[in-house]
């Protein structure tokens, strides 16, 4: 087992420098263009290791969502409830995160927009509807 955190993986490290700067970002291969997230060594669609970040928009729509009323680790137990949500970015990739509480709870096809909140020294995507 590894001793690195995702933070510092070689894979992922990219993305956690550029979210802390409050940009999202996903991976693009440089051979056919395809986007994806999670990283990945290599392209699932031409296999290429050819790759690069690039920004996307930090928008999408909630393609699915769960309410947690049970704590999923223990540092979460004082949050519950809360909502994870499966995101399709605009971009077309996917992504997980945590929704922002908010006026009305989720639906599947609600706007959202990501926004990145620091805990315990690492960024991850929250998504606020929008």
């Amino acid at each position: 087992m590894s001793d690195l955190t995702p933070m510092d993986h070689p894979l992922a490290a990219p993305y956690f420098q550029e979210a802390r700067q409050g940009r999202l970002v996903v991976q693009r291969c440089n051979a056919c263009g395809a986007l994806r997230w999670p990283p990945l060594s290599g392209c699932p669609e031409c296999h290429s290791r050819d790759t690069t970040w690039v920004d996307v928009a930090p928008r999408g729509t909630i393609w699915s969502f769960v309410v947690y009323h049970r704590a999923f680790a223990a540092e979460l137990k004082s949050q519950i409830p809360y909502t994870v949500a499966l995101v399709e970015l605009d971009a077309g990739p996917y992504m997980v995160g945590r929704v922002i509480p908010g006026p009305k709870p989720p639906a599947v096809g609600d706007r959202a927009v990501a926004e990145f909140v620091v805990t315990a020294g690492e960024p991850s995507v929250h998504w606020r509807i929008a």
